[in-house]
């Protein structure tokens, strides 16, 4: 069940797209015959504005401005209809090119609200530098995948990733190389994702990685190759920075994202404590619970 909010930045799918286009053109010949069948007495017309404003939001400004020539026609169309006696054409043309105008100004007003909301929405659940999903759209999403793979009986493994000696990076060659190798990992993460992993950037210099599906063996292989790739990028960057990898894997996933994440996050630490530039993993069991 979509909430309001969900409801409202709702974005449809090729046959939803379709379905709705259909639906909204019905409605507007609908009024269009109210429209003709009430007679001028009642203002029938007003009722274009539904189908027009639903077609804009959710189908786009070229699908919205398509719709309004269609309403402009029956409109035409009705006006000759009800006149009572035969009147100079002109008036009748002119007074649909303005209300296409006006027709069109709102269509676009509307399409443009819902960008300008789709990318506040965007902004909100986006890394600003790295554009990765954030701390906030990794757990709100993570939770999504964690209670399909419990549904699924499938496992799961989470990875925390952080860069030795990054700040030094930032203080001897400058935050705008700081960011440029930031920048780079996020790029080699997202090339390796397969379309169920998400990858994402919690803040500073470290990154995390959710992978359902993948077990201990294939998340080994696969974290071994993510750091060849990165050291690589470092190299080729002549970035002297390094990679501790905390790897949490379970067979059958964990109860609690939290759980899952902070089991993770303990052994990318260890694996900082133990000398930097390594891997620890563990393959762990759905009841287990982290240390604090």
């Amino acid at each position: 069940m979509l909430t309001l909010r969900e409801l409202i930045l709702w974005q449809p799918a090729r046959t939803g797209r379709i379905g709705l286009l259909s639906a909204c053109a019905l409605l507007i010949v609908l009024v269009a015959y109210l429209h003709v069948f009430a007679g001028l007495g009642y203002e029938f017309y007003v009722f274009f504005t539904p189908p027009l404003a639903l077609t804009a939001w959710y189908l786009g400004l070229k699908s919205g401005l398509a719709m309004t020539v269609l309403v402009a026609g029956f409109w035409f169309w009705g006006d000759r209809v009800l006149e009572e006696a035969p009147v100079d054409l002109f008036p009748v043309i002119f007074n649909t090119s303005g209300r296409l105008a006006v027709l069109c100004s709102s269509v676009w007003l509307v399409a443009q609200l819902r960008q300008v909301l789709l990318r506040e929405r965007r902004l909100a659940r986006e890394d600003g530098l790295t554009h990765l999903p954030n701390r906030r759209e990794f757990y709100e999403h993570g939770r999504q995948v964690l209670a399909q793979a419990q549904r699924e009986g499938t496992a799961i493994t989470a990875a925390f990733i952080d860069l030795d000696k990054f700040k030094e990076i930032n203080d001897v060659k400058g935050h705008a190389v700081g960011d440029a190798l930031l920048i780079c990992v996020a790029d080699e993460l997202a090339n390796r994702l397969r379309t169920s992993d998400i990858a994402a950037r919690l803040g500073g210099d470290e990154f995390a990685l959710l992978l359902p599906g993948m077990g201990k063996d294939a998340a080994r292989y696969y974290v071994e190759d993510l750091q060849r790739r990165l050291q690589e990028a470092m190299a080729a960057g002549d970035w002297p920075v390094t990679f501790s990898i905390g790897v949490a894997s379970y067979e059958r996933a964990p109860a609690d994202l939290v759980i899952l994440l902070a089991a993770a996050d303990s052994l990318m630490y260890q694996a900082k404590n133990a000398g930097r530039n390594r891997i620890l993993q563990r393959e762990l069991s759905a009841f287990h619970v982290p240390a604090a």
